[in-house]
């Protein structure tokens, strides 16, 4: 997959809105946009570090897609996901502190 794509099931993923990287960052809307929907846009590797840190990945996940990411997007994760951002906020807020008390 491309950076463009990958940026945009990161955002997905993490239920993030291109204007809440845009203040997290920095970098404007319209730059962002241009590194999700322009033609071979790519951001310079400040940009991408600022996204991939904001995001919670790497900008090797970025560009090059699962490679070694903690997080693998495969389609039974991505469902999970979908799923989880359809909780209440009180349900989802019980389910992160199961997983949070079973991941350690």
């Amino acid at each position: 997959m491309s950076f463009s794509e990958n940026l945009r099931n990161m955002l997905e993923i993490r239920d993030i809105e291109i204007k809440e990287l845009s203040a997290g960052t920095g970098i404007s809307k319209s730059t962002l946009d241009n590194y999700l929907f322009g033609q071979k846009s790519l951001p310079n590797a400040e940009n991408a570090v600022k996204i991939a840190k904001f995001i919670g990945t790497t900008v090797e996940f970025l560009v090059l897609g699962d490679t070694n990411q903690k997080i693998s997007i495969n389609s039974d994760l991505n469902e999970l996901f979908h799923d989880l951002k359809r909780l209440k906020k009180s349900d989802f807020d019980s389910i992160r502190s199961i997983v949070r008390s079973l991941a350690k």
